[in-house]
């Protein structure tokens, strides 16, 4: 899971900057620091340049007043709706220059205010589903990365991944073969639903957050159409989510587990326990699982 390297994860929401570090001691890896800063004004990544790094600067020097980073490698998770995420079927026979024009046609359907050549855009495999052929699109505006990437530079770190909170956090499940998987991860206004089949993901959903009812709802109507039955449901968030736990699990007549991304890891020596390690484990588990992964 771990890269063989001291890593910094981050996790951006619009309200704060929640921060894991994890490093190498005695052949083991181990949690270093957990923490966060909340913003004096949101951020948005619409804003200029200059403000997003002023905002993301003034909450670094907060967090490495307290505790100075151990690593320059840094990994980063943003939230959701800053990401355009669509699936479509593909002919295998496709070329890869067809492939890529056909993405293209679809993003300007989908998207037809925006132009798919200011995004950096990726594809995953999706598991077939009744022998058709699909692929996940991800598209990120690439001004955010330069802006993310500028404010990396500004401080001799070195960017290794940026992903959105809900693939992040997914990189603290084991997924197994044998099992389906339901994954939710909720940010302040939206929700994603990520279905995997063993270690394939199978589809994906986001919808806008009204409140719970809605939220609810949309999380029962997703599980319905996919007629699937998940051996394993986690729940993660940046924000609280102990009543909406208990409220989806009535709705679903399922148990859901709240993902706490530091039970299986060690604490180095110098790590001091704070609240946010104790009590709110699962809020920090996208900035968690940027950090654990490998690149």
């Amino acid at each position: 899971m771990f890269s063989r390297l001291n890593h910094v994860g981050f996790n951006i929401t619009r309200t704060k900057l929640q921060l894991v570090e994890v490093v190498r001691e005695s052949s083991k890896f181990c949690l270093e620091n957990v923490d966060e800063h909340i913003f004096e004004e949101e951020l948005n990544f619409n804003q200029d340049e200059s403000k997003i790094i002023s905002i993301l600067q003034t909450a670094l020097n907060s967090l490495t007043s307290r505790a100075p980073l151990k690593s320059k490698n840094i990994s980063i998770s943003i939230p959701l709706n800053e990401f355009k995420i669509f699936e479509i079927p593909f002919e295998t026979s496709l070329s890869q220059t067809a492939l890529d024009e056909h993405i293209k046609w679809e993003f300007s359907i989908l998207f037809p205010m925006i132009k798919s050549n200011d995004y950096i855009i990726r594809t995953l495999p999706l598991a077939n589903r009744e022998n058709h052929k699909r692929i996940l699109v991800v598209g990120l505006a690439k001004k955010t990365v330069k802006a993310i990437y500028n404010f990396s530079i500004q401080n001799n770190l070195v960017l290794k991944t940026i992903d959105n909170s809900h693939f992040a956090f997914n990189s603290t499940i084991n997924f197994s073969e044998s099992q389906n998987i339901l994954s939710i991860y909720l940010c302040s206004i939206s929700c994603s639903v990520n279905s995997y089949l063993g270690k394939d993901l199978q589809t994906v959903q986001q919808f806008e957050i009204y409140d719970n009812t809605s939220l609810i709802d949309s999380v029962g109507r997703f599980i319905d159409n996919q007629n699937i039955a998940y051996d394993k449901i986690y729940l993660a968030s940046s924000l609280e989510v102990d009543d909406l736990k208990i409220a989806l699990e009535e709705k679903l007549n399922n148990s859901i587990e709240v993902a706490n991304p530091f039970e299986s890891l060690i604490t180095s020596e110098s790590f001091i326990q704070n609240a946010h390690f104790m009590n709110k484990p699962n809020s920090f588990s996208a900035a968690a699982g940027i950090c654990y992964r490998k690149f």
